[in-house]
């Protein structure tokens, strides 16, 4: 009975580790939180990146349209388009170059939060007690681009180990 007790304690703890690894545990749940946001916020910069890109696509096919017009209309001898037609094309060619500069700027802003959110999860799983977990921040990094810009990410994970051990 004690080989059957020592068996399902194993498995517990093994359970248990699985558990906190998957950081489905409530030790876990700000790391959760934190990678939950870093998805989030990957999202929404792919719905900005389309609307800008179907935009783009958008504005490509409306300049050839007008100047398939502006060719087919002189080849039956008519003027390519009246000052009115020209005058509402360069209208919506303005509209769309003045999106433009607002367009970036929120690509820009959601690049900042996103390295902001990223920084803030790679801290949470170094600082994490499990060792796995702090070597998963160092594959997310693996070319140390956070660790250049986030001072409490500087710890080499040994210096860590061994400063975590004598707390």
């Amino acid at each position: 009975a004690q080989d059957l007790d020592h068996i399902i304690a194993a498995h517990e703890v093994f359970l248990d580790t699985i558990i906190s690894r998957c950081l489905l545990d409530a030790d876990s749940r700000m790391l959760l939180n934190q990678l939950r946001a870093v998805f989030d916020q990957i999202l929404e910069f792919q719905n900005v990146q389309d609307a800008m890109y179907r935009g783009a696509l958008e504005e490509l096919q409306l300049r050839l349209q007008f100047e398939e017009k502006k060719k087919e209309r002189e080849r039956v001898g008519e003027w390519g388009v009246t000052a009115s037609e020209q005058k509402e094309e360069m209208k919506r060619m303005k509209e769309f170059e003045d999106s433009i500069p607002k367009m970036c700027s929120q690509l820009r802003l959601l690049t900042h939060f996103y390295q902001g959110i990223v920084q803030q999860f790679l801290v949470l799983l170094t600082t994490n007690s499990d060792e796995s977990l702090q070597f998963l921040s160092f594959r997310l990094d693996f070319n140390e681009h956070y660790k250049a810009r986030e001072p409490r990410l500087r710890v080499s994970l040994g210096t860590r180990g061994r400063h975590n051990s004598h707390t």
